[in-house]
Parts: structure tokens; C-alpha cells; sequence
């Protein structure tokens, strides 16, 4: 089982990983998905897996509409 660490949430259009605003790429959905739990309130999700602009992540809206990003450790 693989871990992933929080690394923010964001109501906006822009949110930036290892420097690369996610926003601004295509995303390509990697075909699967991981369970993450979020720091803040200690709520699990199931998100799709995706690379974009060369970041690998984990991504989803929780059920207030932040987007909440996750990569792995």
C-alpha cells in the first residue's frame, strides 16, 4: 500500500506542486486510485491518480468544493 502526503487544498484556479502550477497542464488520468486521508479533519477520500506537466498526484473535491492534493512519500 503506497502513503501520500497532504500537500494543500485550494478553491481557486491555481495550485502549484514541486513549482508547477497544475492548473495551467492537462491532466491524464493514470487509471487508478488511492485512498487519502485529510489532515484537517480527518476525512478519507478515493481520488484519481494523475500526472500533470510532469507531477504525479492525487486529487479530488471534498464535499465543500476545495480541490485537496495529495503526492506520494
Amino acid at each position: 500500500m503506497k502513503n501520500y502526503r497532504f500537500v494543500g487544498k485550494t478553491s481557486k484556479e491555481t495550485f502549484l506542486i514541486k513549482g508547477i502550477n497544475v492548473f495551467n497542464e492537462h491532466w491524464i488520468h493514470e487509471g487508478s486510485c488511492a485512498t487519502v486521508t485529510n489532515p484537517q479533519n480527518g476525512k478519507s477520500y478515493v481520488f484519481s491518480k494523475y500526472i500533470s506537466g510532469g507531477v504525479e498526484f492525487v486529487a479530488g473535491k471534498d464535499a465543500s468544493g476545495y480541490w485537496l492534493f495529495f503526492v506520494e512519500v
